[in-house]
C-alpha cells in the first residue's frame, strides 16, 4: 500500500490541477474565444494560475475550478483581492460556505451584477453580455466533466448542481407549566403557585454558534402538564416541501420528524419520563433531567449571504413533581428489662402522611418504617442488658438481680418536608426544599443496677445516663444555597451522654469494702450517637436516621482491707457495642 505523507500529498494535488488546466484549457477556450486570443501563448499559465488559486479556497471540484476560470476571465486575473471586488472576498473567506456554495454565490452574483448593468442583449463593461456568460457556463458543464476522470481521487459520481434551500427566520419560545409548590402557612402545608422566571423567547436570522441550552420542569405523558417547546419557521427557499425544512424532536422515548409545510408551525410537548418504580424517594431526592433534541435544518444553501445554518436546541426536562412528606412520632412508655411477661403494651400511634402533587400517597411502607424505630431500640437495650449480665453478679448466688430501667424519646415530635424542582431561569433548575422539624432527637434516662464482687467485697453498682437533645429547626434550601442554620446538612443532631456510677459497700463476714477510687483516672464511657436526615447510601435524597452506641465502661476501685492493707482493681463494665443503627424513607 502506497503512503503519502502531507508534503508528498500536496505537490500530488498541484500536479493534478496542472494536468487538468491544461485538460480543460480547450473548453475554456471555446467558451471565452476573446481572452484566449488576448492572452495567446499565456493562455495554459493563466488557466493553471487561476485554478491553483481557487484550490486555495479550497475549491476542489473539476467543474467547479473551470467555473472559477471562468469568473478570472471575466472579471480579470485575481479579481477577489481588488477592492472593487469586496463582496467576492466575503463569499471567499466566510467558513459557514462550503466551497461549492461559495463557487455558487459567485456564479450568482456575476449574474445578478451583469442583469443590473444593462439588458442582456447590450455589451457590459467588460465586452461580456449575460447571455453570453451564461453560455460559457452552459458550454463548461456540458464538456469540462470528464476532465474529472483524470484527477487522482476521481468522485463515484457528480456533484448535485446546487439549488437554493435555506431557512430565513426560527421564532422559538418555550411554554412553562404553573408549577404548585407546598409552603407552609399558620402551621398548614398549602399548594402555592412557585415563582418563575419570564417566558424564554428568541428569533433566530441565523444559528447560534454553539447549541442552544434550556432547562424546563414536566410531567410524564397522562401524568400531568407538559412543558411546550413553540416554533415558527419561515424559509427563504425550499429545494423540496416534501423534505424540507425538517425538525427533529430526539427523546429517551424515541424520535418525531416534521419536514416541509408541517414545520411552519410546531408546538413540541416535552415530557418528563415516568419514574421506574413508586418507592418513595428520599427527602430531596434529585433525578437526572431527561435529555431532549429538537434540531432544525434544511439544505443550508442560498444564492447570496451565508446560510442560516444548523439549529440545535438542547432541553433537559426535569420532573415537576412537587413532594410532602409528614410525620409524627410519638414518645415510648418506659421499658424495663428482664422483661416481665405481661400483655404489650399497644404502641403508640405513628401518623405518616404523604402527597405528591395535592394527590395522597400510600404511606404504608414509611410508616412501618417509622414503627420500627422502637423494635430496634429495643433490641439495642437487649445487647446492653446482655453484656450488664455478663459482668454483675448472675442470679442464684443470693446476689440481687441484674436490672434496666429506660426512658427513652428517639426522633420523638414532628418532622415535615416538602421538595421539588422550581425553575430559577431558562436553563437552570433547583432543587427546592422546605421543612418543619420540631423534635426530641434523644431523651434517655437509663439505669443499669447490680451487685459486683471484687476480691472479697460486694457492692451494689448503678450505672446511670440522663441528658436530652432537642431538633427543632426550619428546613429553606435553594439548590446548595442555605442559610446554616436551614440547610439540610445542619439537620443532624450528635450527642453523647457520659455514665455516672454509684457504688454502695454490701456488708458481709469479711472486714474488706470497695468504692471508687476518686484519686485516679476513670474511664466511664458515654452513650453516643447521631440522628436526623442523612443522604441514602443510593444517592436519592436523605433519610431519617437514629444511630446509639455504648462506649467501653470501666471503673477503677479502691479495696479496703484492714487486714491486708489497701489495693487498687480496675473493672470493665461494658464493652463497646453498636447498639441502634435505623432509618426510615
Amino acid at each position: 500500500m502506497l503512503r503519502l505523507n502531507a508534503e508528498q500529498f500536496e505537490l500530488l494535488e498541484q500536479l493534478t490541477v496542472s494536468r487538468h488546466a491544461r485538460s480543460v484549457a480547450g473548453v475554456l477556450a471555446q467558451a471565452w474565444p476573446a481572452v484566449t486570443e488576448r492572452l495567446q501563448d499565456r493562455w495554459p499559465a493563466f488557466v493553471e494560475a487561476a485554478m491553483q488559486q481557487a484550490r486555495r479556497h479550497g475549491i476542489g471540484d473539476a467543474v467547479d475550478l473551470a467555473h472559477y476560470t471562468g469568473l478570472w476571465c471575466l472579471w480579470g486575473a485575481s479579481f477577489e483581492d481588488k477592492p472593487a471586488f469586496a463582496w467576492a472576498r466575503e463569499i471567499l473567506d466566510d467558513p459557514r460556505r462550503t466551497p461549492p456554495l461559495k463557487l455558487h454565490q459567485l456564479v450568482q452574483h456575476t449574474r445578478g451584477d451583469l442583469a443590473q448593468r444593462q439588458p442582456q442583449s447590450a455589451a457590459s463593461a467588460s465586452g461580456v453580455t449575460l447571455a453570453q456568460f451564461d453560455a460559457a457556463v452552459a458550454l463548461v458543464d456540458a464538456q469540462a466533466r470528464e476532465a474529472a476522470a483524470r484527477v487522482v481521487f476521481p468522485p463515484e459520481q457528480p456533484p448535485a448542481r446546487i439549488q437554493a434551500c435555506d431557512l430565513g427566520t426560527v421564532d422559538l419560545m418555550v411554554a412553562d407549566i404553573e408549577v404548585q409548590a407546598y409552603r407552609l402557612e399558620g402551621g398548614q402545608w398549602q399548594r402555592q403557585p412557585a415563582a418563575k422566571p419570564a417566558p424564554t423567547r428568541e428569533h433566530f436570522d441565523r444559528a447560534p454558534e454553539a447549541p442552544l441550552d434550556l432547562a424546563v420542569l414536566s410531567h410524564a405523558l397522562r401524568r400531568g402538564s407538559a412543558a411546550r417547546l413553540n416554533l415558527k419557521l419561515a424559509a427563504l427557499a425550499v429545494c423540496d416541501p416534501r423534505v424540507h425544512p425538517q425538525v427533529m424532536h430526539a427523546a429517551p422515548s424515541g424520535r418525531l420528524t416534521w419536514k416541509g409545510r408541517d414545520t411552519a408551525q410546531l408546538s413540541i410537548a416535552l415530557n418528563a419520563s415516568a419514574p421506574e418504580d413508586d418507592a418513595l424517594p428520599g427527602i430531596a431526592a434529585a433525578p437526572a433531567p431527561d435529555p431532549h433534541t429538537v434540531a432544525v435544518s434544511s439544505c443550508g444553501l442560498r444564492d447570496a449571504g451565508a446560510p442560516f445554518g444548523a439549529l440545535s436546541v438542547g432541553v433537559r426536562v426535569y420532573p415537576a413533581t412537587q413532594w410532602l412528606a409528614d410525620v409524627q412520632h410519638p414518645a415510648w412508655p418506659a421499658m424495663q428489662w428482664p422483661v416481665v411477661p405481661a400483655p404489650p403494651d399497644a404502641p403508640p400511634p405513628i401518623a405518616c402522611h404523604l402527597e405528591a402533587d395535592g394527590v395522597k400517597c400510600d404511606a404504608a411502607a414509611l410508616q412501618r418504617a417509622w414503627g420500627g424505630l422502637r423494635t430496634s431500640f429495643g433490641q439495642g437495650m437487649d445487647k446492653l442488658f446482655s453484656a450488664w449480665c455478663r459482668v454483675v453478679a448472675p442470679p442464684g448466688t443470693g446476689a440481687q438481680a441484674p436490672k434496666l430501667d429506660v426512658r427513652a424519646e428517639c426522633l420523638a415530635g414532628r418532622g415535615a418536608a416538602t421538595w421539588g424542582y422550581v425553575k430559577t431561569g431558562a436553563a437552570t433548575v433547583a432543587m427546592r426544599t422546605e421543612g418543619a422539624i420540631d423534635m426530641t432527637a434523644f431523651s434517655i434516662d437509663l439505669q443499669l443496677t447490680g451487685e459486683l464482687a471484687v476480691g472479697a467485697t460486694r457492692s451494689r453498682v448503678r450505672l446511670v445516663a440522663q441528658d436530652r437533645h432537642e431538633l427543632r429547626m426550619s428546613l429553606r434550601q435553594l439548590g446548595e444555597e442555605a442559610a446554616e442554620d436551614e440547610s439540610l446538612d445542619a439537620a443532624v443532631r450528635k450527642f453523647r451522654l457520659p455514665f455516672t456510677i454509684e457504688i454502695d459497700p454490701i456488708a458481709t463476714t469479711e472486714p474488706a469494702t470497695a468504692g471508687v477510687a476518686t484519686t485516679l483516672p476513670q474511664a466511664l464511657g458515654a452513650l453516643a450517637g447521631e440522628c436526623g436526615l442523612r443522604p441514602r447510601a443510593d444517592g436519592r435524597g436523605r433519610q431519617w436516621f437514629f444511630t446509639l452506641r455504648v462506649e467501653p465502661c470501666s471503673v477503677a476501685l479502691l479495696l479496703c482491707d484492714p487486714v491486708v492493707g489497701n489495693a487498687v482493681a480496675t473493672r470493665a463494665l461494658l464493652p463497646g457495642l453498636p447498639l441502634v443503627d435505623w432509618s426510615a424513607g
